[in-house]
């Protein structure tokens, strides 16, 4: 069988090798030997390291021969493809689709399922009967926290794969039904390498994740025992006893072929991406705005996954997403509603995802604190904002909440609340309705805000810009902003940041548009004056720090109202109007709340709140910048070789003072490479110097994005989704230095080494937006309260199809 693989195999190299010159009527080269007998080689290599264990040679059968041949032939096929699609004029994209699917096919079966190829010949082996203590063979294995360690002796051979069968999660409480339990076996052995172990090795075990049950193994020779030591998992947010019972460990498993349509998926996405956006693509020749119907379908596409991605991020998390049905987390449903909130504020929860819907129901009922009544201890307190004293005497007093001569209020801006919660309950009669589901809205509120910046950007400053550019800089923006991170905990911190910076990106949206309108579309123009205005506006009352980026006002309108000096018709003064009316309505609404709460019109109540320092006495210290600069900006993650590959840090300071900070996962300068584009600024200053409209909005953002890290760190601490606060302009500000540096190369072109220049860019900028998606992915599954707790078979799922290896 081996001498017919390599037989048929080397007639595949030739065929590839010799085809494609004598259908182009051409001689030999070079890339048809790469294509032929270089494909077929390196499926060689790559066969040598499937069947490493036991080897290529050993037990060689007709389905290696099968294996080994069809990747060969789908390898070289495909590659030839390729090669020949000049040949069909009239359907060469039809070609390049199918080409696509069939490399993504060919990948999933091929190389992410290697296991399947691999382990096909293997024969299994029960170690149960190697069990050095079984005191009950018919009986199932037991692990608690009195019996966790399964030794197997006198093995003699060589074990490539474990498995254990038969895992029963062993729960006597009420809804097993959602129980997904995760813990964690040690795996070591002695080998022929060393008589004593020396290693051992954790593997994560969830019961509702099959993939996560077997595990590849790589011992030297042949095996003379093997031990494994289960842990309970123990997080900060969920612990999961050690109580299961298991029928045996398996040894050597044939693997199933695990086809996973996500998997197929994502590779046929990636692939057409990497396809699409090739550095000799029409995408990068056609200008957008003249081909604006042409891509339309590719943009709503793009914006479609985001949006479906935003859709599922929050519910990956049960216990956070806030909402039961009788299918989804059917432990906190009522069993007769169609859906259930579970996040409350009353006498026996305190949910801090609840406050909003608390707010709520109190205003419907006149007030505008809350209704539930703070514990009378707090009012004995000589100083209520002290936390530990305020632990001691009232234990159960409500955290994050202002609290202010006597009550409780919600010191979070009001606009979240009389957007969604305040009419949801008006309307229905239904309260507490739970932050996550207006912030998926939101969410798809700021990836259309993303797309409509840049789309506007272009129309402004850079008419020539590429298809290629406005996807991949508006897809940065968007996939780049945190909004999946914010999803995962949807609560009432996360939903103020998430309205604050939808409004910031939707005004900028409007304003641009209403600059970009020509004057006489006059009812237009208008329309996105006092739409941008009121979207700006409506920020001072989700997250009042972030007002800071309505003076990119002054450079977006300035040519138009003070240059050509409309502001002084009557027309440019009926635009100020619009302009300004939306402004003064909202400022006028915010001071009134503010001023029937706590006295002042510009006191939203910030320094009264409960949490883990007394924010009345926090004051202003230099000596927390220079490190929140550093960790929000420049910070760098932890990594991991294993899934998801970041890990958390902390921000070390020598700082003596007071500073709050929680886990960290990265600076935005660090881990975003779309911002990397800022670098080409200094470089474009004499062109800047002629578009000062756009050296302003530019400059703009990056000392606004300066003022709120400090705002932040100052006024509450280093936090990771105040980077929230800032990230989604900033990342315009990126978008548009890459749109900058493409006009440079345009205008540049034919000179000598441009079109390198050209090449390197076209290439850098989809890996730049490809490494900002791909760490948001990371971070998703990194951050706390951790998925791997809080979801285990999601997790695990997950883990092992990125990490199809194992």
């Amino acid at each position: 069988m081996l001498i017919l693989t390599i037989f048929l195999t080397l007639l595949m190299a030739a065929l590839f090798a010799w085809l494609p010159g004598r259908l182009d009527h051409r001689k030999l080269t070079r890339t048809d030997l790469w294509a032929g007998p270089g494909l077929v080689a390196a499926v060689w290599v790559w066969s040598a390291c499937i069947y490493s264990k036991p080897g290529l040679t050993v037990d060689f059968d007709a389905f290696r021969l099968l294996g080994i041949t069809g990747m060969a032939l789908w390898a070289c096929a495909v590659v030839c493809g390729f090669r020949l699609r000049h040949r069909l004029p009239r359907a060469r994209t039809a070609a390049a689709v199918g080409l696509l699917l069939a490399s993504a096919l060919g990948l999933e079966l091929f190389v992410c399922n290697l296991n399947f190829w691999a382990s096909h010949n293997y024969t299994p082996v029960d170690l149960r009967p190697y069990l050095t203590e079984d005191a009950d063979p018919e009986a199932p294995l037991t692990l608690n926290e009195e019996h966790n360690i399964l030794t197997f002796a006198g093995l003699d051979q060589e074990l490539y794969n474990l498995q254990v069968s038969g895992l029963v999660y062993q729960y006597d409480g009420p809804h097993p039904e959602v129980q997904s339990p995760v813990f964690t076996l040690t795996v070591a052995a002695t080998d022929e390498a060393s008589s004593v172990s020396r290693q051992s090795w954790p593997w994560q075990v969830a019961e509702r994740a099959i993939r996560s049950q077997t595990r590849s193994l790589d011992l030297s020779g042949k095996a003379s025992t093997l031990t494994l030591t289960a842990y309970a998992y123990e997080g900060e947010y969920r612990y999961y006893p050690l109580s299961y019972t298991l029928q045996t460990v398996y040894a050597n498993v044939p693997r199933p072929l695990d086809f996973s349509l996500v998997r197929f998926a994502a590779l046929f996405a990636l692939l057409g991406a990497a396809f699409a956006l090739r550095p000799a693509s029409v995408l990068w020749r056609d200008a957008y705005l003249e081909h604006t119907r042409r891509y339309r379908p590719a943009v709503l596409l793009v914006m479609a996954v985001l949006a479906a991605l935003a859709f599922l991020a929050p519910f990956a998390d049960r216990f956070n997403a806030g909402v039961a049905t009788s299918f989804y987390n059917t432990a906190d449903w009522d069993g007769e509603s169609r859906i259930t909130f579970t996040k409350h504020i009353n006498d026996w929860a305190n949910d801090t995802a609840a406050q909003y819907g608390a707010l709520a129901h109190s205003m419907l009922n006149g007030r505008l604190d809350l209704e539930k009544d703070p514990p009378e201890a707090m009012s004995s307190l000589e100083n209520p904002y002290d936390t530990a004293a305020r632990q001691s005497a009232a234990p159960d007093a409500l955290w994050d909440v202002a609290y202010y001569q006597g009550r409780y209020y919600v010191y979070f801006g009001l606009v979240p609340c009389l957007l969604f919660q305040l009419p949801f309950e008006a309307l229905t009669g239904v309260g507490d309705l739970p932050p996550s589901l207006p912030m998926i809205l939101l969410s798809w509120l700021l990836i259309w805000a993303s797309f409509g910046c840049v789309k506007q950007a272009l129309r402004r400053w850079f008419p020539r810009a590429s298809a290629a550019v406005y996807l991949l800089t508006a897809t940065g923006v968007a996939a780049g902003s945190q909004i999946w991170y914010l999803l995962l905990r949807p609560s009432v911190y996360e939903y103020a940041i998430l309205c604050g910076a939808a409004f910031v990106m939707l005004g900028l949206w409007q304003w641009l548009t209403a600059a970009n309108t020509p004057v006489q579309k006059r009812g237009r123009l208008l329309a996105h004056l006092a739409l941008g205005s009121l979207c700006m506006a409506l920020v001072a009352g989700c997250r009042p720090q972030m007002e800071v980026f309505a003076v990119l006002a002054l450079p977006i309108f300035w040519r138009r109202y003070v240059s050509e000096k409309r502001l002084r018709s009557r027309a440019g003064v009926g635009e100020a109007l619009a302009f300004l009316l939306p402004v003064l309505m909202v400022a006028a609404l915010l001071m009134w709340y503010n001023a029937a709460r706590f006295g002042s019109p510009f006191d939203f109540g910030a320094n009264y709140n409960l949490t883990s320092n007394d924010m009345t006495r926090r004051g202003f210290s230099i000596g927390r910048i220079a490190p929140a600069v550093i960790t929000f900006l420049f910070g760098v993650p932890g990594f991991s070789t294993v899934f998801p590959y970041l890990s958390a840090t902390k921000m070390s300071t020598n700082y003596m003072g007071l500073t709050i900070t929680e886990l960290f996962y990265g600076g935005a300068f660090v881990c975003l490479p779309l911002l990397w584009g800022l670098a080409v600024l200094p470089l474009a200053r004499n062109r800047l110097k002629r578009r000062r409209d756009l050296q302003v909005v530019l400059y703009g953002i990056l000392a606004a994005m300066l003022v709120l890290v400090v705002v932040d760190c100052e006024m509450a601490g280093v936090l990771y989704r105040y980077q929230n606060d800032w990230l989604s302009p900033l990342l315009l500000a990126g978008a548009l230095a890459w749109l900058l540096a493409e006009q440079v190369l345009q205008d540049h072109a034919g000179q000598p080494g441009m079109a390198a220049l050209q090449t390197l860019y076209r290439r850098a900028l989809p890996l730049a937006v490809l490494a900002g998606a791909v760490y948001n992915f990371c971070v998703y599954f990194t951050a706390e309260p951790g998925l791997i707790g809080q979801n285990p078979a999601l997790y695990q799922n997950v883990s092992r199809l990125v990490q199809f290896w194992l």
